[in-house]
């Protein structure tokens, strides 16, 4: 009996030992600074995986047998954890997310590092050296960094959205009326600043983008402690949608505050003015002695203010493909600001496709990513594209059905650095470690 008993505890013992679920978060660390880390709760939730009863209480992030702070953001803005909620954390190397199925764990506490304050309908940021605002759209406002005070970016989270509206095309071959406007014309039905966290504050919303029926923006915004902000805009179709343009913007980078503001980034690997011209994009931007070499490495560095001759319509850049990284960087200020990709964009051989996806442009002091749909006469005026291209108008648009989701996930890293050579050494370092971070690989 007593040997049935021992072995029964023993069996016992063995079922009721806690589990814990480790979910690995590799980075190669090269500038030596944090690296930011967003992700959402479902798919943590896939990761650790639905059979596992966890105790999210439980949760840590655990870096070189070291805790690290993390928050979980109420990103949904339904009052209780659900996998809608971001988990964002700062790790400066290899580190894992734990969970374990202990009820008994409770939960970490954390001191906030920032604050948040309302003042007439918008919110005050202020956060490591950043001060910012958020208005009532949930639009970000970087207003200082550091001693430098006045606008450092504006408009985080906004979209250029242009389209036909009400359209029949499908019925009787019509177009709707064409509108184009941006995410301060839309409606919000739901904006909110979150509590400041142990590693950042986040700005949330939700606007219906009226006149465009049917489709709604929802943007999550997260300002770190570490001078980065990593915005996350998802587009929502509930009808069917014809749209020109749906491009993501940063406006106003640095240029309110210095005149020498250059715009600095790699060389595109396909221009379209440079094959209209018969010559490489690195050709066309040394015509305009945009060019300057850092370790053997070519770079497009020009006046941020300035159009550099461009080949025609008035934008210093357009039908350009998306790259890594791109920046303005101010040499009195010793400050700049760039715009990282956190995967390496991918340019498609076919040519019409490629014009019909996601392109950068570089306008009126803003920076622009995402679909622009407008094909220019001037495609079939230079015999090298002439045909490159369908020249119906009808083809002229970026179709959307219902149920149709469109995400963008971009990180702005706020630095300073002693030269122009010096900040494109750090946007190519930040660059490389945001494209390496792996979660649960």
């Amino acid at each position: 009996m007593k040997r049935f008993l021992v072995l029964f505890f023993i069996v016992l013992s063995v079922f009721l030992v806690a589990e814990t679920v480790r979910v690995p978060v590799s980075v190669n660390s090269f500038t030596g600074e944090p690296v930011a880390v967003t992700i959402a709760m479902s798919d943590i939730l896939d990761l650790v995986g639905v059979d596992f009863d966890a105790n999210w209480d439980s949760l840590r992030v655990v870096q070189d047998g070291k805790e690290l702070p993390y928050q979980i953001d109420d990103a949904d803005l339904n009052g209780r954890l659900s996998s809608g909620d971001i988990l964002s954390f700062l790790i400066t190397g290899p580190a894992e997310i734990t969970v374990s199925d202990n009820f008994d764990i409770l939960p970490p506490t954390y001191q906030p590092v920032g604050k948040v304050t309302e003042e007439d309908g918008q919110w005050v940021i202020e956060i490591g050296e950043i001060t910012a605002i958020a208005n009532n759209k949930g639009l970000v406002k970087v207003t200082g960094f550091g001693d430098v005070e006045g606008t450092v970016v504006d408009e985080i989270g906004i979209v250029r959205m242009s389209g036909y509206v009400g359209s029949t095309y499908y019925i009787d071959g019509e177009f709707g009326r064409h509108e184009e406007k941006t995410s301060g014309d839309f409606a919000v039905k739901e904006v909110s600043v979150l509590p400041a966290g142990p590693v950042g504050i986040t700005v949330v919303s939700t606007l219906e983008a009226k006149p465009f029926l049917g489709v709604t923006q929802k943007i999550i915004t997260t300002i770190f402690s570490n001078g980065d902000i990593i915005s996350h805009n998802t587009f929502e179709f509930a009808t069917y949608a014809e749209l020109m343009k749906l491009q993501i913007m940063a406006t106003r980078v640095l240029t309110d505050v210095a005149e020498d503001t250059v715009h600095t980034l790699p060389v595109f690997r396909r221009l379209l003015w440079a094959d209209q011209l018969n010559i490489t994009p690195l050709e066309y931007w040394l015509e305009r002695n945009a060019i300057v070499y850092f370790g053997n490495k070519p770079y497009i560095v020009f006046p941020a203010v300035d159009s550099m001759r461009p080949l025609w319509w008035g934008a210093t850049y357009i039908f350009a493909s998306q790259e890594s990284w791109r920046a303005n960087y101010s040499l009195s200020l010793k400050l700049g600001v760039a715009e990282i990709n956190p995967e390496v964009p991918v340019v498609v051989a076919d040519y019409e496709k490629w014009m019909g996806g996601l392109t950068w442009v570089y306008e009126s002091r803003e920076f622009r990513d995402g679909y622009f749909e407008w094909m220019p006469g001037e495609i079939d005026v230079f015999e090298s594209t002439r045909g490159y291209v369908s020249s119906n108008w009808e083809d002229y648009v970026k179709r959307f059905a219902a149920g149709d989701v469109v995400s963008f996930k971009r990180v702005y890293s706020i630095f300073n650095a002693d030269s122009i050579e010096d900040s494109i050494e750090f946007a190519e370092l930040k660059k490389s470690e945001i494209q390496s971070l792996k979660i649960g690989e």
